[in-house]
């Protein structure tokens, strides 16, 4: 009993002096860290010390956690924070504690759907570390997508429709939600109204899911933010009753990375580089990014060069 709680005694002296010095941060998190990793908690069960945890390791990022496909921490029993949850992709920072793994919800351990920032920062210091919404994948996408734009959110089905009574998780039906937008500007196909309804897959652990909760994210769907969307024509649910004036229906072309905040700086750079596109030129992407346009004669034009400047 007395090992407990000088345990719990010198978590929580060390989160109020991570607390005290600052920062939850992605920069400041992955500083403090003694170990930092990527995995499925698979199982967790109660244990005199503490909640038991084993994840299945996906990434080794940070620190020596060993060769095993498992590894197993201690959680604290009662948590400030987020609780975490069997069956969930987590990004995981955790501190040495004689030679118990500790992982306190509290010091940024948060679900890979939440973790984007996170990534792209530490893309910055291991280049094999990436975000979900990197680069190249927007670059695909939006090749693969017949429309792309940029859209001001104005509410979702959830709060501007008639939520359904129960949302199940994809995989077990065909699940979807209404996002509904104005339209700021097109930059690949066409829309046939200036609002339009978009519907996105809502599927466990994805980026523009609202964490454990199949809804879209509220952070991500807030009314007002700007994103830039990669859609496709028509509706899985032509009959659906969506509100006025939003009766143009569209295709979410991605379940993580069909919307996302066009303020970003990758998604900026898309943006710029789809908006130097003249009308007369066909798209061609080069090494999963876009390096230049091609003409219909296969000249490159000027374009390239503007385009190559931006990225």
């Amino acid at each position: 009993m007395r090992r407990i709680y000088l345990l719990a005694l010198l978590v929580s002296l060390m989160r109020s002096k991570a607390l005290a010095e600052g920062g939850d941060d992605p920069a400041s998190l992955y500083a403090r860290a003694d170990i930092v990793f990527t995995g499925r908690l698979e199982k967790l069960s109660l244990s005199p010390s503490g909640l038991n945890v084993r994840f299945e390791v996906a990434q080794r990022i940070k620190g020596k956690t060993g060769a095993n496909k498992y590894l197993r921490a201690l959680l604290p029993i009662e948590s400030d924070c987020h609780a975490l949850e069997e069956n969930h992709t987590y990004l995981v920072y955790g501190r040495r504690i004689g030679n118990q793994l500790w992982i306190d919800p509290c010091e940024g351990s948060k679900l890979m759907s939440l973790a984007e920032r996170d990534l792209r920062y530490i893309h910055s210091v291991d280049p094999e570390v990436s975000e979900q919404c990197n680069r190249s994948r927007l670059a695909q996408i939006a090749r693969d997508s017949q429309i792309v734009v940029t859209a001001e959110v104005m509410g979702t089905e959830d709060t501007l429709g008639s939520p359904p009574f129960f949302r199940p998780w994809c995989g077990l039906a065909f699940t979807t939600e209404d996002a509904y937008y104005r339209v700021i500007e097109v930059f690949k196909g066409e829309v046939s109204a200036p609002n339009i309804a978009v519907e996105n897959v809502i599927c466990w652990d994805t980026v523009t899911v609202g964490g454990y909760s199949p809804t879209l994210s509220p952070e991500l769907f807030k009314q007002g933010n700007v994103l830039l969307l990669f859609l496709n024509a028509g509706s899985h649910q032509p009959d659906r009753q969506r509100p006025l004036p939003f009766l143009s229906a569209y295709e979410d072309t991605d379940e993580n990375c069909g919307a996302v905040e066009a303020n970003d700086q990758v998604a900026l750079s898309i943006a710029e580089a789809m908006r130097a596109t003249p009308e007369n030129y066909k798209r061609r992407w080069l090494d999963e990014d876009i390096d230049c346009l091609i003409g219909a004669d296969g000249e490159a034009s000027c374009a390239c060069r503007r385009i190559n400047d931006v990225l």
